[in-house]
């Protein structure tokens, strides 16, 4: 476990969510705001983010991130399929630069979208009857000018607290990323934010309860391991540095099932282990192949964590294989519409150790898992469609037609 945190507060903290004593977190007005970074968003009428049609999704249903279903028009959408059927049940339009997440018991859907400049919205959805709950505004969202990998909002494992990316500039050379902390329970956003310093796009590794959550930090080659408090003071924000090059990169990163360690994967595929109370990495049995082999994305894992699909570039292109992973996390582009995956490799995550590959008919750009296991669902923006795959056949079985560009996908529980 972790080394040198303050008196075992997390120790605490585990030991009252046994018992039952979820805490809930301390209601936050407008005086305990920073001046000018949220304002509460009161009416609807001027909201670009509307529910068009809902049905109370069923367990297996899909939420996609249509990113850009009309290029002309501007604007994204949410939608929710039946992956049985194919068919579109659910419909929520949204202004640019969607993103999305959605609660652990999937009873809350969480929409963010740019309002107008560096202003985003965010709009609480009742997954069972489409009802919007609630609205606020945060500025300075982080956002890429292409479409999103990975989402950069992420609820804890409790619910009680949903986590988002900003980008507060400092200068016109100086980034500073930041974490808004949204309250759930209260319906607004906390005053302080966590530092993140030079860290890029951030990826969300783990994030188990309100209170503890560990990042993934592409342009400063680290990993942020964060724990705060009820007002989201950052208790603990212990810095780790990756002990290779930027340019290799950290495609991925999954906490182990006893949370003893972090596994990453390399841009060139090959996987270490990092000891979360020691710092110190170790060698498995993934080994590197080639630069660029694995692009940044949602590359999903098995319900029982015993298994990851990570999507592989399988197109080796010279002229570029250098500077993927040096480039990536600087504006213009998070990532390249043209770093798409052509196939699966399955790898048992306990001893990382290759269990098969998944050859698709198409590039994909991510990925999710259903919740039984059985079935993998690989977006592919480019022909506006999400590849359906047998994970005990290891192939692809059928192709849905959905939307305008389906980026990311989660599965309702």
């Amino acid at each position: 476990m972790r080394a040198n945190l303050l008196p075992s507060w997390r120790l605490v903290l585990s030991a009252c969510l046994a018992l039952g004593f979820a805490p809930r977190l301390a209601p936050a007005d407008d005086s305990h705001r920073k001046p000018g970074a949220t304002a509460r968003a009161d009416s609807s009428a001027a909201s670009k983010i509307k529910v068009e049609n809902w049905f109370e999704p069923r367990s297996g249903w899909l939420y996609v991130l249509d990113a850009q279903p009309d290029k002309a028009k501007g604007g994204g959408r949410i939608l929710v399929v039946d992956p049985q059927t194919g068919n579109v049940m659910n419909s929520v339009r949204t202004g640019d630069n969607p993103d999305f997440a959605l609660s652990p018991d999937g009873s809350r859907l969480y929409v963010a979208s740019i309002t107008e400049g560096n202003s985003s919205e965010l709009a609480v959805v009742d997954t069972g009857n489409g009802e919007v709950l609630g609205r606020d505004l945060i500025e300075d969202r982080e956002v890429g000018k292409a479409l999103p990998a990975f989402s950069m909002m992420a609820v804890s494992g409790d619910g009680l607290m949903l986590r988002i990316v900003l980008d507060t500039p400092e200068s016109a050379d100086r980034d500073m990323f930041l974490l808004a902390a949204f309250d759930t329970q209260s319906g607004h956003f906390l005053r302080e934010r966590v530092r993140l310093w030079n860290c890029g796009p951030g990826r969300f590794i783990s994030y188990p309860t309100a209170h503890q959550f560990d990042i993934l930090c592409p342009r400063s080659n680290r990993v942020r391991l964060i724990g705060g408090d009820e007002e989201s003071h950052a208790l603990e924000n212990t810095d780790v540095t990756l002990p290779w090059e930027r340019r290799i990169g950290a495609a991925h990163a999954i906490e182990s099932r006893d949370g003893e360690e972090i596994a990453i994967v390399r841009g060139d595929g090959g996987v270490f282990a990092m000891n979360v109370a020691t710092h110190e990495f170790a060698e498995t049995s993934a080994h590197p192949v080639l630069p660029n082999r694995v692009p940044p994305a949602a590359w999903p894992v098995s319900p029982d964590g015993r298994r990851i699909y990570l999507g592989y570039n399988t197109s080796y292109n010279r002229l570029s294989d250098h500077r993927f992973y040096l480039d990536y996390g600087r504006p213009p582009n998070l990532r390249p519409n043209s770093e798409t995956a052509q196939e699966f490799k399955v790898f048992d995550t306990d001893s990382w150790k290759k269990i098969g590959t998944i050859k698709t008919k198409a590039p994909f750009w991510s990925a999710a898992v259903s919740a039984d296991g059985k079935t993998l669902y690989a977006t592919v923006p480019q022909k506006h469609s999400i590849l359906v795959i047998d994970t005990g056949k290891m192939r692809q079985t059928r192709e849905l037609k959905v939307g305008g560009s389906p980026t990311l996908a989660i599965v309702a529980p």
